[in-house]
């Protein structure tokens, strides 16, 4: 599981290592204003990409982790469902882009050309949930890498010769991430004949079903995360989401280590449950994502004006609070994958929905007058909320205690220990 962890954090790493390089790349290239208007342009599409997979790769990962050889009816199956899905989320969003857009010609056109792309990402969805089933963190990694290194790739020459502006950049940003579909090529090779579902697991009902219960949840977390960049052109502008953009990018650095042990603990815990290590690999990412935030929060006031311009300045102020928000969410985070990888998905759903209410309500209520800052608090109470919500429905249905996923054992540094140990070892 650590080696499992280690591949995962380098998949993670490289997309946000590549979002720091662009991220001044557009900033400067585009201005606040213009980095407001393509990040309003794109927010919809991230949004609907997330929200239009009604769980399905989920339900994949959880059906092929269970029943291997039925993988190739579950990728079929799976495709067909996150197409019909994707079709209608792009009628949504082309209905409401007069909304959306907050009455700007520029960001309404832009954004009908983002949505072109949502079907492509859904599907990459399905080949990344079924290589988790099989734990091909590997290709799953370079899926990432692919995804992000190429979209630094295109942003070069367009930035170096003057020529990258609003819709060569929303065109690039849309589009990049179908490119780490490369990484799943040949993945159909590995699986044999499809066996005879005879039980019915990977039937379109068993997946729509798994899926539901789990995308509830999938709706309100993307909704939790990313519903103020949508919202905060209508609210407030694109100034203030220009810096907003900023501190959700440098706040989301730590996600990193959480996201990686978060889907390989899913997909584990979907093969054999075990409570010790469910809590002992919360306990290690709250602590690695807390040192991680730390460091951040510490230095990022030198060099944030430096990186993306002295008009992003008080993007800082926005991330501290973000960062706190990231740090605080990642036990519940953990028990959440552990719900979900022990056919409850929909008590993980219950702790994002009622976070999510929360949040929405603060957002209509702080983002006006506050901005940026706003809407950073009100992802701070949505993150507590559903982070501990997870915890207490985890102990009442699963007997696992609340207390066991926070501090450090023992046997977490021991753990820690051997593992930097490894990486050392690798590196020599």
């Amino acid at each position: 599981m650590s080696r499992s962890v280690l591949i995962t954090v380098v998949g993670n790493l490289f997309p946000n290592v590549a979002a720091l390089a662009s991220g001044p790349i557009l900033a400067h290239a585009l201005g606040v204003d213009g980095r407001g208007v393509v990040a309003a342009a794109t927010a919809p599409l991230t949004l609907v990409t997330t929200i239009a997979t009604f769980g399905i790769p989920e339900a994949t990962t959880y059906t092929v982790a269970r029943h291997p050889g039925l993988a190739r009816m579950t990728i079929g199956r799976a495709a067909a469902l996150t197409t019909v899905a994707g079709v209608c989320a792009m009628g949504a969003v082309v209905g409401a882009a007069g909304w959306l857009s907050g009455g700007s010609p520029q960001v309404h056109q832009l954004m009908l050309i983002a949505v072109l792309a949502v079907v492509p990402n859904l599907l990459v969805g399905v080949l990344r949930g079924v290589a988790s089933a099989h734990h091909l963190w590997g290709r799953v990694a370079l899926e990432r890498i692919f995804a992000s290194g190429l979209r630094l790739l295109a942003l070069l020459p367009f930035w170096l010769t003057g020529h990258l502006g609003p819709t060569v950049a929303t065109v690039i940003l849309a589009v990049m991430p179908l490119m780490g579909a490369l990484a799943y090529l040949g993945l159909f090779r590995r699986f044999a004949d499809p066996a005879e579902d005879v039980t019915g697991h990977a039937s379109y009902r068993a997946l729509f079903g798994y899926g539901m219960r789990i995308w509830v949840g999938s709706i309100s977390g993307i909704l939790l995360s990313r519903l103020d960049q949508t919202l905060m052109t209508p609210l407030t502008g694109s100034y203030q989401l220009g810096l907003y953009v900023i501190a959700v990018t440098v706040s989301e650095l730590p996600l990193i280590i959480n996201g990686s042990v978060r889907d390989v603990t899913f997909a584990r815990d979907a093969s054999e449950s075990a409570d010790d290590r469910l809590a002992a690999a919360a306990r290690i990412s709250f602590f690695l994502c807390s040192a991680f935030a730390a460091g951040i929060a510490a230095t990022m006031w030198w060099w944030i004006p430096r990186l993306f311009g002295a008009g992003f300045e008080p993007s800082v102020q926005v991330a501290l609070i973000l960062l706190v928000a990231v740090a605080l969410g990642t036990p519940g985070s953990i028990g959440g994958a552990g719900l979900s990888a022990r056919g409850r998905p929909g008590l993980r759903s219950l702790s994002l929905v009622v976070a999510c209410a929360v949040n929405v309500v603060l957002l209509i209520v702080l983002v006006p007058p506050l901005g940026a800052t706003g809407a950073a608090l009100a992802t701070l109470v949505g993150n507590l909320l559903s982070s501990n919500l997870n915890l207490v429905l985890l102990q009442r249905y699963f007997g696992v205690p609340v207390r066991l996923f926070y501090g450090l054992r023992r046997s977490d540094v021991r753990m820690l220990r051997n593992l930097l140990t490894s990486v050392l070892r690798r590196g020599r």
